[in-house]
């Protein structure tokens, strides 16, 4: 018995997209009921196509799919936002590609989560603003609570006692900080000031205007960068690949704005 292809209808946020075939794109999505889905846009990669310029990273898109046995296929497609501003600031960009990657990388397939979801446009359009210096911590931040890999920074995960002010450290493989009495020697443990702690608190519980609204000093910046890279790290076992274009990027000196061709036919 054969069943007729389901069609329908949804937004999605582009990730990536892979070149397949001779014209088509295999597209990673992550959409807000049905999580990360793989499909397949036929013929985008043509000059004509009208799906083309619609499904470029890091668009919001509009998507009539047709569901298959084993990926989805893109019919139509409508560029709902694409972050003009991201395109034209090679800083900016790579900080968007690294949060895509990092959402690819922590989704299963067809695991709703729409928190992450918020969490990623939130964070597209914060970037395509102001760009407050604190959104990438506190996308790393939310993304690995949404993901079930919440840091502790209120007790000892060694003696399970709160932590008082004071010198602690940071054990990625435990999972979050140590108070003084409980550091012990070895690879893998890394300093943590009371300011970054606090920061870094500040950053779990509160929402993304308010996180937008921090004035942080370059040596909190790079510290916290320090200690969500090694947590990140050491759940994935691997770096996240886009984590060095940001670095490259952050040491260069200011650039011309890049005019990237995959967003010039989608809605700015």
């Amino acid at each position: 018995m054969t069943t007729t292809p389901k069609t329908y209808k949804t937004e999605a946020i582009v990730l990536r997209h892979h070149p397949i075939g001779e014209a088509d794109y295999l597209l990673t999505l992550f959409t807000p009921n049905r999580g990360k889905v793989r499909a397949v846009a036929r013929g985008a990669r043509r000059i004509k196509s009208k799906l083309g310029g619609h499904v470029e990273p890091p668009m919001r898109t509009s998507l009539f799919m047709v569901k298959g046995q084993n990926l989805d296929t893109v019919n139509q497609a409508e560029a709902l936002e694409g972050f003009r501003p991201l395109r034209e600031d090679l800083n900016r960009l790579s900080q968007a590609l690294y949060m895509l990657e990092m959402v690819d990388t922590f989704s299963q397939e067809e695991q709703a989560n729409y928190p992450v979801y918020r969490l990623v446009l939130d964070s597209l359009r914060s970037l395509s603003g102001d760009a407050p210096p604190a959104l990438l911590p506190y996308f790393q931040m939310r993304l690995l609570d949404h993901s079930g890999f919440r840091p502790e920074l209120h007790r000892c995960v060694e003696c399970e006692a709160g932590l008082e002010p004071g010198r602690h450290s940071f054990a990625p493989s435990q999972g979050g900080t140590l108070c003084d009495s409980c550091h012990p020697p070895g690879v893998g443990i890394l300093p943590m000031s009371l300011n970054s702690m606090k920061v870094l608190r500040f950053l779990q519980r509160e929402s993304m205007p308010n996180a937008e609204k921090l004035t942080l000093e370059q040596d909190t910046l790079a510290e916290m960068e320090r200690l969500l890279g090694a947590l990140i790290r050491y759940v994935l076992d691997r770096d996240v690949r886009a984590s060095r274009f940001v670095q490259q990027v952050a040491q260069r000196d200011p650039v011309e704005p890049v005019g990237l061709s995959y967003g010039d036919r989608g809605k700015g």
